[in-house]
Protein backbone atom coordinates (compact mmCIF):
# COMPACT_ATOMS: atom_id res chain seq x y z
CA UNK A 1 0.00 0.00 0.00
CA UNK A 2 1.34 3.24 -0.72
CA UNK A 3 1.89 5.87 1.78
CA UNK A 4 -0.29 8.81 -0.12
CA UNK A 5 -4.03 8.55 1.21
CA UNK A 6 -6.77 10.43 -0.73
CA UNK A 7 -9.36 9.80 2.29
CA UNK A 8 -13.09 11.17 2.08
CA UNK A 9 -16.10 10.18 3.95
CA UNK A 10 -19.04 10.33 1.80
CA UNK A 11 -22.59 9.38 2.58
CA UNK A 12 -23.90 5.80 0.66
CA UNK A 13 -26.81 3.90 -0.22
CA UNK A 14 -25.19 0.65 -1.57
CA UNK A 15 -25.04 -1.82 1.56
CA UNK A 16 -24.83 -5.27 -0.17
CA UNK A 17 -21.08 -5.12 0.34
CA UNK A 18 -21.46 -3.18 3.39
CA UNK A 19 -23.99 -6.14 5.05
CA UNK A 20 -21.36 -9.09 4.30
CA UNK A 21 -18.50 -7.02 6.13
CA UNK A 22 -20.01 -6.46 8.70
CA UNK A 23 -21.12 -10.67 8.77
CA UNK A 24 -17.25 -10.90 9.02
CA UNK A 25 -16.14 -8.59 11.85
CA UNK A 26 -19.41 -8.14 14.46
CA UNK A 27 -20.88 -11.24 16.53
CA UNK A 28 -23.63 -12.26 15.79
CA UNK A 29 -25.35 -11.22 18.54
CA UNK A 30 -25.07 -7.42 17.74
CA UNK A 31 -26.22 -7.75 14.09
CA UNK A 32 -29.33 -6.85 12.95
CA UNK A 33 -31.08 -9.09 10.13
CA UNK A 34 -30.73 -7.47 6.77
CA UNK A 35 -34.41 -6.76 6.34
CA UNK A 36 -34.01 -4.81 9.60
CA UNK A 37 -30.96 -3.26 7.99
CA UNK A 38 -32.26 -2.42 5.12
CA UNK A 39 -35.42 -0.60 6.45
CA UNK A 40 -33.55 1.67 8.82
CA UNK A 41 -31.08 2.89 5.50
CA UNK A 42 -34.47 3.27 3.92
CA UNK A 43 -35.41 6.20 6.76
CA UNK A 44 -34.29 9.40 7.11
CA UNK A 45 -32.23 9.42 10.68
CA UNK A 46 -29.84 6.38 9.94
CA UNK A 47 -26.91 6.94 7.72
CA UNK A 48 -24.58 4.68 6.15
CA UNK A 49 -20.93 6.58 5.17
CA UNK A 50 -18.10 5.13 3.56
CA UNK A 51 -14.64 6.04 3.85
CA UNK A 52 -12.90 5.83 0.73
CA UNK A 53 -8.88 6.10 -0.08
CA UNK A 54 -8.34 6.72 -3.66
CA UNK A 55 -11.72 5.65 -4.53
CA UNK A 56 -11.10 2.34 -2.76
CA UNK A 57 -13.66 1.53 0.18
CA UNK A 58 -11.70 0.87 3.06
CA UNK A 59 -14.15 1.13 5.90
CA UNK A 60 -17.73 2.41 6.63
CA UNK A 61 -19.58 4.67 9.52
CA UNK A 62 -23.21 3.47 10.26
CA UNK A 63 -24.92 5.65 12.59
CA UNK A 64 -28.58 7.29 13.71
CA UNK A 65 -28.54 11.13 13.68
CA UNK A 66 -30.18 11.98 17.13
CA UNK A 67 -31.77 15.53 16.09
CA UNK A 68 -33.22 15.86 19.72
CA UNK A 69 -29.74 15.66 21.21
CA UNK A 70 -27.77 16.56 18.74
CA UNK A 71 -25.61 13.97 18.60
CA UNK A 72 -25.21 10.60 16.65
CA UNK A 73 -25.12 7.29 18.00
CA UNK A 74 -22.72 5.08 16.35
CA UNK A 75 -24.20 1.00 15.27
CA UNK A 76 -21.66 0.38 13.27
CA UNK A 77 -17.82 1.00 12.37
CA UNK A 78 -15.38 -1.02 11.33
CA UNK A 79 -12.19 -0.72 8.90
CA UNK A 80 -11.92 -3.66 6.10
CA UNK A 81 -9.35 -6.51 7.50
CA UNK A 82 -7.35 -6.44 4.44
CA UNK A 83 -7.06 -2.18 5.69
CA UNK A 84 -6.35 -3.07 9.36
CA UNK A 85 -3.20 -1.69 10.81
CA UNK A 86 -3.14 1.19 8.31
CA UNK A 87 -4.16 4.04 10.65
CA UNK A 88 -7.84 4.31 8.94
CA UNK A 89 -9.56 3.61 12.05
CA UNK A 90 -8.34 6.44 13.93
CA UNK A 91 -8.71 8.61 10.55
CA UNK A 92 -12.56 7.92 10.26
CA UNK A 93 -13.10 9.36 13.80
CA UNK A 94 -11.38 12.27 12.94
CA UNK A 95 -12.51 12.67 9.42
CA UNK A 96 -16.01 12.36 11.37
CA UNK A 97 -15.73 15.48 13.65
CA UNK A 98 -14.73 17.10 11.19
CA UNK A 99 -17.91 16.00 8.82
CA UNK A 100 -20.44 16.67 11.90
CA UNK A 101 -18.44 19.43 13.79
CA UNK A 102 -22.00 20.99 14.37
CA UNK A 103 -22.74 17.81 16.39
CA UNK A 104 -21.74 17.86 20.37
CA UNK A 105 -21.06 14.27 19.67
CA UNK A 106 -21.55 10.74 19.32
CA UNK A 107 -22.53 7.44 21.15
CA UNK A 108 -20.29 4.41 21.05
CA UNK A 109 -21.67 0.85 22.43
CA UNK A 110 -18.50 -1.33 23.35
CA UNK A 111 -17.75 -4.79 24.20
CA UNK A 112 -17.13 -5.30 28.08
CA UNK A 113 -13.29 -5.89 28.80
CA UNK A 114 -12.53 -9.14 28.63
CA UNK A 115 -8.79 -10.17 29.89
CA UNK A 116 -8.86 -13.41 28.09
CA UNK A 117 -9.82 -11.30 24.50
CA UNK A 118 -7.24 -8.60 23.92
CA UNK A 119 -9.27 -7.25 20.87
CA UNK A 120 -11.29 -5.86 23.66
CA UNK A 121 -8.81 -4.11 25.47
CA UNK A 122 -7.38 -2.81 22.17
CA UNK A 123 -10.78 -1.61 21.48
CA UNK A 124 -11.31 0.56 24.82
CA UNK A 125 -7.77 1.71 24.14
CA UNK A 126 -8.52 2.66 20.87
CA UNK A 127 -12.12 4.80 21.25
CA UNK A 128 -10.16 6.58 24.46
CA UNK A 129 -7.19 7.46 22.99
CA UNK A 130 -9.08 9.65 20.31
CA UNK A 131 -11.20 11.13 23.55
CA UNK A 132 -13.92 9.24 24.17
CA UNK A 133 -14.90 8.54 27.83
CA UNK A 134 -16.74 5.51 29.65
CA UNK A 135 -20.17 7.05 30.92
CA UNK A 136 -21.51 5.73 34.27
CA UNK A 137 -24.44 3.62 33.30
CA UNK A 138 -25.33 -0.36 33.07
CA UNK A 139 -25.56 -0.58 29.84
CA UNK A 140 -27.62 -3.23 27.65
CA UNK A 141 -27.74 -3.84 24.11
CA UNK A 142 -31.28 -5.11 22.87
CA UNK A 143 -31.44 -8.23 20.39
CA UNK A 144 -33.22 -11.15 20.04
CA UNK A 145 -31.48 -13.10 23.03
CA UNK A 146 -32.53 -10.59 25.66
CA UNK A 147 -29.70 -8.05 25.76
CA UNK A 148 -26.18 -7.86 25.87
CA UNK A 149 -24.60 -6.33 28.38
CA UNK A 150 -21.89 -3.82 27.40
CA UNK A 151 -20.48 -0.42 27.89
CA UNK A 152 -21.42 2.83 26.75
CA UNK A 153 -19.32 5.08 25.88
CA UNK A 154 -19.29 9.15 24.34
CA UNK A 155 -16.57 10.69 22.09
CA UNK A 156 -17.57 14.90 22.62
CA UNK A 157 -16.83 16.76 18.88
CA UNK A 158 -17.60 20.03 20.67
CA UNK A 159 -14.89 19.80 23.84
CA UNK A 160 -17.25 22.05 25.85
CA UNK A 161 -20.35 19.48 26.06
CA UNK A 162 -20.81 16.41 28.12
CA UNK A 163 -23.91 14.64 28.62
CA UNK A 164 -25.55 14.85 31.75
CA UNK A 165 -27.66 11.42 33.14
CA UNK A 166 -30.58 13.10 31.44
CA UNK A 167 -29.11 14.12 28.40
CA UNK A 168 -27.91 10.02 28.30
CA UNK A 169 -30.82 9.00 29.38
CA UNK A 170 -32.87 10.03 26.43
CA UNK A 171 -30.81 9.52 23.60
CA UNK A 172 -31.22 5.53 24.98
CA UNK A 173 -34.41 5.68 24.84
CA UNK A 174 -34.75 7.79 21.26
CA UNK A 175 -31.75 4.95 19.94
CA UNK A 176 -33.76 1.62 21.32
CA UNK A 177 -37.59 3.19 19.94
CA UNK A 178 -35.03 3.60 16.27
CA UNK A 179 -32.72 1.17 16.07
CA UNK A 180 -34.79 -1.92 18.32
CA UNK A 181 -37.98 -1.23 17.54
CA UNK A 182 -37.90 -4.87 15.71
CA UNK A 183 -36.91 -6.79 19.29
CA UNK A 184 -39.72 -6.93 21.55
CA UNK A 185 -38.22 -6.45 24.68
CA UNK A 186 -36.64 -2.86 24.51
CA UNK A 187 -38.92 -1.56 27.35
CA UNK A 188 -37.95 -4.03 29.61
CA UNK A 189 -34.44 -3.49 28.75
CA UNK A 190 -34.57 0.53 29.20
CA UNK A 191 -35.70 -0.09 32.19
CA UNK A 192 -33.15 -2.42 33.92
CA UNK A 193 -30.73 0.53 32.73
CA UNK A 194 -28.93 2.46 35.54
Amino acid sequence: MNNKHNLILKEAKNSDIIFEDMQKQFPPEELKDFSTFKKLLNTPDYKLFVLEDNSRLTGYLIFLEDKQSNTIWIDYVAILKEYHGCGFGSEIFHIAKNTFKDLKGCYLEVEKQNPDDINTLRRIKFYTRLGARKLNVDYIYPNKTGGLPMDLYFMPFDETYFPSKEDMMQAINHTFSYLHSDIKNTKEIFSKIK
